[in-house]
């Protein structure tokens, strides 16, 4: 891959990484109720969710 690929690569992760960090943010904020069949999802997953796709978006901008 070029430089120049790879830079787009980091940008493109890193903005989706930011969306899903926004939106764990959002949820776990809200306090939004999310069940996956019969299992109901904790607030503090989304919490934990928002931290590691923040950093893994925080790591994708910093590349060059």
């Amino acid at each position: 891959m070029s430089a120049s690929g790879s830079r787009a690569y980091c940008r493109v992760s890193a903005l989706i990484f930011s969306v899903v960090a926004l939106l764990q943010v959002y949820r776990a904020s809200l306090g939004l109720p999310l069940a996956v069949g019969q299992f109901e999802i904790p607030v503090a997953a989304s919490w934990f969710a928002a931290v590691v796709a923040g950093a893994m978006a925080i790591w994708g901008w910093r590349q060059r």
